[in-house]
């Protein structure tokens, strides 16, 4: 068997995570969102939701593929760019789904959607920078 290190342990299941949680919520998406008589703005926004679970998913099994090349630690970026999926991500299912129940935090989700966005900018932006500052050999 195989040995990982912690980060790319991290990034392989949480990117997998990301993925697998995609494909489930992408499905209930396309096939229950009608019933329930989403709106097609709403629907949208669920699969921009489904969008970014799968692209950050996808990013981070990237990153764990080419963990060995890197010469910098992670954490941060790892940090970054998983809270940053979760909060814009779910915030935008919780959105779409809790005035169904009869749950109205609109005010208090609303805002949480681009504070996710933007430490997921923050995640790729500074592991891109680092990326610039390796040395070549």
């Amino acid at each position: 068997m195989n040995k990982l290190d912690t980060e790319s342990k991290r990034f392989i299941t949480t990117g997998l995570f990301f993925v697998f949680t995609g494909i489930i919520i992408g499905a209930f998406g396309a096939h229950g969102l009608k019933t329930l008589g989403v709106s097609e703005q709403d629907a949208y926004s669920f699969d921009t939701g489904v969008r970014y679970l799968f692209y950050n998913g996808l990013g981070m099994l990237a990153i764990a593929g080419i963990r060995e090349k890197l010469d910098f630690l992670l954490r941060f970026n790892f940090w970054m760019i998983c809270y940053g999926t979760i909060l814009f991500s779910f915030s935008i299912f919780a959105l779409v789904f809790l005035p169904f129940l009869g749950i109205q935090i609109s005010a208090i989700l609303g805002p949480i959607t681009p504070i996710g966005g933007s430490l997921m900018l923050i995640g790729w932006l500074t592991l891109f920078i680092k990326a610039l500052l390796l040395k070549s050999t």
